[in-house]
């Protein structure tokens, strides 16, 4: 077995086509990095690696390299494909740019996304890739005048890929009618930032069972990262919905670590000052108001689109209402400065200089049926700097707060003091697959806690706890857990 990668990246396109297609930011920096990791991570060889930027990646160059790596690979090989720059679908392909593309001639001088690679993993019997594309055809059709025949990038012949050989999985950086974001701090692109974060180990909360990066563990990463990234670090308009094309029964590894649990325990902390209080509603999708039986159908099981569909059912029900409220309600009460608050009822968002504060809409993972509403909450301040008290912004309420976990945890420790918690009658306990739940005696509010690899959660008994109440029975729990967060951070 060996493993093969792609690497295809163009910041600036060719100058001597009038008007060139426009520059990606930082696409040369995200193709340099992602090499270094599929050398040093992957282990791909050189020999068995193409890079390709800007003039190299010529629709000649990107051919003869294709066909090159396919002309050695076989059915027990690997493949790792990596594209940023500008796509498109357009007469039932999906499209990639070239360093080359006309401009005027999209069509005739871009390359067919199934022919340069899906084809021949296809009929190659490739039984394990992972593909990343971080492309938009946003840009094209805003600032480039994309004929209306092109759109976005559509998941079809991904699907196919992988429903017929499961081993296959697909990622890419945005939702059609969304665009991949950079960072001008970061000097990478948003999505690429991420996924460099999980393959270098520098954020653990990737890590599935096993040590390991799954397709599976790294799909629900970077659909949790990105949003968060934007919320936390950028003040844009606009969101970036990263989404994956996977089978959720076969695990394909990307990467396995090997750990020294005893070292890396010494390492563990809990993010106290960077909690998130959060609530949750579920309802079906069929309760939506803008369902319409005629024109859409129940889902049957979990897919992006289905997910998709979730958010543009909750968009005028929820989303929009909700965060124009709240923005008017803030606006009154914090006199709110235009210069620092960013809403965008849409996304439904509202960032201000004292909160961060989203609602979203998404397909349940555990009733597909079914719709979650989660609100979120993040202080970008302490309390005690609110001008006013926080209750009457936030009337009603939440149910949950996660403290982050950095580092590894120490099973056997944490378990053998969760025991001793149980013993002293302080509360009981369940040991589940992934994670450890405390349900603690006589502490008011609170009816459990839940303690994973990477967040410590709190959840309270009502769905409306105010947000005095939940830090007041958050401390009383962290009192009485004490010796037990202090075993496990040792």
């Amino acid at each position: 077995m060996k493993k093969y990668g792609i690497i295809i990246a163009i910041e600036e396109y060719s100058n001597s086509i009038f008007p060139p297609l426009n520059k990606i930011e930082f696409a040369l920096n995200d193709a340099l990095s992602i090499k270094k990791a599929f050398s040093e991570q992957l282990f791909i060889e050189d020999s068995e690696l193409i890079f390709l930027t800007n003039e190299k990646a010529s629709r000649t160059e990107i051919i003869n390299a294709s066909k090159k790596i396919f002309s050695q690979f076989t059915s027990s090989d690997e493949c790792y494909f990596y594209y940023v720059g500008h796509g498109f679908h357009s007469n039932a392909q999906n499209r990639i740019t070239c360093w080359d593309t006309d401009n005027s001639q999209l069509e005739e001088t871009s390359l067919s996304l199934d022919e340069i690679l899906l084809k021949p993993l296809k009929n190659l019997e490739c039984q394990k890739s992972f593909i990343f594309v971080d492309s938009s055809a946003e840009e094209l059709k805003s600032r480039n005048k994309l004929k209306s025949s092109a759109s976005n990038l559509i998941e079809k012949e991904m699907s196919e890929l992988v429903r017929e050989y499961p081993g296959n999985s697909f990622f890419l950086s945005c939702f059609p009618g969304e665009k991949s974001h950079s960072s001008a701090q970061a000097k990478h692109g948003i999505w690429a930032l991420q996924v460099l974060n999980a393959m270098n180990g520098k954020d653990d909360s990737a890590i599935g069972k096993n040590n390991a990066i799954t397709s599976s563990s790294l799909a629900k990463f970077l659909a949790t990262k990105i949003p968060q990234y934007i919320t936390k670090t950028m003040f844009i308009n606009d969101r970036q919905s990263p989404y994956s094309i996977i089978n959720e029964s076969t695990q394909s590894i990307l990467m396995q670590f090997e750990s020294d649990e005893d070292e890396l325990s010494k390492n563990v902390e809990i993010q106290f000052n960077q909690y998130v209080l959060s609530r949750e509603q579920n309802i079906p999708y069929k309760n939506l108001s803008a369902f319409n039986k005629s024109r859409h159908k129940t889902p049957k099981d979990y897919n992006s689109f289905s997910s998709k569909l979730a958010t543009e059912l909750a968009q005028d029900e929820f989303l929009k209402v909700e965060i124009e409220a709240l923005f008017e309600n803030a606006r009154k009460t914090l006199r709110l400065k235009n210069s620092n608050t960013v809403k965008d009822p849409e996304g439904g968002s509202l960032h201000t200089e004292y909160f961060r504060y989203n609602i979203s809409a998404q397909q349940s993972s555990e009733d597909f049926t079914e719709i979650t509403i989660r609100r979120e909450l993040e202080l970008r301040v302490p309390l005690a700097n609110f001008p006013m008290p926080i209750d009457e912004i936030f009337k009603d309420g939440f149910d949950t707060i996660t403290f982050p976990i950095r580092g590894s945890l120490n099973v056997d420790s944490l378990e053998d003091a969760l025991y001793e918690l149980e013993d002293e009658d302080l509360g009981t306990f369940e040991n589940k697959d992934n994670y450890f739940l405390f349900f603690p005696k006589n502490i008011k509010g609170i009816s459990k806690v839940e303690i994973s690899k990477n967040t410590l959660k709190i959840c309270f008994a009502s769905s409306g706890s105010s947000v005095v109440e939940i830090l007041e029975y958050t401390q009383q729990t962290l009192v009485v857990m004490a010796a037990t967060l202090k075993n496990l951070l040792s």
